[in-house]
């Protein structure tokens, strides 16, 4: 064995028992995650999706034609704002009533909020179980719909149980007023088959392809969006870079951007955001701006 070929053999494996360290922690798999995004467009995270899984977006159902997005204009003219975890994430009042009549102050008319299922009752909370120092003043899905003016948009980030969850809110707003203005997140390919019975049902707006749980490269997600009908699509700010072409005819979300430094990071190519309510920055093509 020549020495360039020793070296490059011990070489190969220190990268690979370092690349193993890295993993092993969450910073070490954010830094990952980067080099993959920026230098191979998710490629590596792509194929350990296809060996572990079978999450195919191709096998994705596609949506009923003249799927209604009008909300997507009530976010504003472009960019699109979307209050996240009702205006307020990240502190102690996200998901709160007083944080959603906040926002809808501030000018938002679409609002998301995190959602799980506990003893029967749709909460607004990012996880279940204690709340630690986080505010609750009561809010569910039935009092946030009642809350929120008619105007107003909920786009749903439900946490547990998609499938249940989710035919409980269509039975809840079948037949009412609320059905036009409670805007779905599809997470999975099966996702799509799910809220196509559930719009028969009731007369729910368009949805958002959201790719945060989803392990396939984002190129393959933006390509089978154009392909199923989805007009907005959801990404988080660390898989931006390894987009390089955008779905066709959908607006392109990012999240979290929570000050005016992610917006001028996003702002190259996006058509929203799912932002704070009191952010406000100085340019005019800023988020805060109205």
């Amino acid at each position: 064995m020549t020495r360039s070929l020793s070296v490059g053999i011990a070489l190969t494996g220190f990268m690979f028992i370092a690349a193993i360290g890295l993993a092993a922690t969450v910073s070490g798999r954010q830094w990952l995650h980067r080099v993959d995004a920026t230098l191979l467009g998710e490629r590596a995270m792509d194929t350990l999706a296809r060996l572990r899984s079978d999450e195919d977006w191709s096998t994705a159902a596609a949506l009923r034609p003249d799927q209604d997005y009008t909300w997507l204009q009530a976010g504003g003219a472009p960019p699109v704002r979307i209050a996240h975890a009702l205006g307020e994430s990240g502190s102690a009042t996200a998901n709160t009533l007083a944080a959603a009549r906040r926002a809808y102050a501030a000018g938002f008319r679409v609002l998301e909020v995190d959602l799980v299922e506990e003893s029967g009752v749709l909460r607004c909370r990012h996880d279940p179980g204690p709340q630690g120092d986080l505010v609750q003043d009561g809010c569910t899905f039935e009092t946030l719909m009642t809350a929120l003016p008619r105007d107003a948009w909920v786009v749903l980030d439900i946490k547990t149980d998609f499938e249940g969850v989710g035919r409980r809110i269509v039975d809840r707003v079948t037949d009412t007023a609320n059905a036009t203005r409670v805007v779905f997140q599809l997470y999975r390919p099966g996702d799509f088959a799910l809220f196509n019975r559930w719009q028969a049902q009731a007369s729910l707006p368009g949805p958002i392809l959201t790719a945060y749980l989803a392990h396939r490269r984002i190129d393959h997600l933006a390509a089978e969006a154009a392909r199923i009908g989805v007009r907005a699509f959801t990404l988080p700010m660390d898989r931006m870079p390894a987009l390089t072409a955008r779905p066709a005819g959908a607006a392109v979300l990012v999240h979290p951007v929570h000050n005016c430094a992610s917006w001028a990071d996003a702002r190259r190519f996006a058509d929203g955001a799912y932002l704070l309510s009191s952010l406000h920055c100085g340019a005019p093509s800023s988020l805060g701006s109205r």
